[in-house]
């Protein structure tokens, strides 16, 4: 049912998600992993602002589970289904990928029509899930960023998506190269600045 097959994708994403993120906190920005309790402070409690920036920069030295549970999130609710009715809209549309023209057409729908959507959708809803004080501005920081990044990544996975990969193993395929990707969009969220 189409319920099964949104619920699938969902999980699919949320599953590869979780996973970049987690990879990405602690092989890429070196978080250390540790039985401490993170809701509770590593240092000390004072009322002394340098305390206070002390205990926050021990925090961001340690993996944050939360994180990645908002990577689930917007896997579960947003990129698996997301994705699962952008591609099934487009197979509709431009038919069966029997040609180079074809491919390339729906490579090009993909990036430019599909993309910047979900972009804006990813940034405003992780932006939400932390309570950011300004929506707006990482929205207009973050996109065009992981936009332009994602031309020179996505055309090539989406060539290789709609020319060889049969429709039933897109959402997996895509999970998969996103795990990648997602790793990128991962740091890029957590950025400063």
């Amino acid at each position: 049912s189409s319920l099964s097959k949104v619920a699938k994708a969902g999980l699919q994403s949320a599953t590869i998600m979780s996973v970049a993120d987690a990879v990405t906190q602690i092989s890429v920005e070196g978080k250390k992993i540790t039985k401490c309790d993170h809701t509770s402070s590593m240092i000390p409690s004072s009322s002394s602002r340098h305390t206070q920036q002390q205990q926050q920069q021990a925090y961001e030295n340690y993996y944050d589970p939360m994180r990645t549970l908002r990577w689930a999130t917007v896997g579960l609710t947003l990129h698996g289904p997301f994705f699962l009715a952008s591609f099934a809209m487009i197979d509709r549309y431009m038919g069966a990928a029997t040609t180079l023209q074809v491919v390339m057409k729906k490579t090009a729908l993909a990036q430019f029509i599909v993309f910047p959507p979900y972009l804006v959708g990813l940034f405003t809803c992780m932006g939400l899930m932390e309570a950011s004080d300004d929506i707006v501005t990482k929205v207009a920081e973050r996109v065009p960023e992981a936009f332009v990044c994602g031309c020179a990544f996505w055309p090539v996975a989406n060539t290789v998506n709609f020319a060889f990969v049969p429709a039933a193993m897109r959402v997996p395929y895509l999970a998969a190269v996103g795990g990648l990707w997602n790793g990128f969009l991962s740091w890029l969220n957590a950025r400063d600045g």
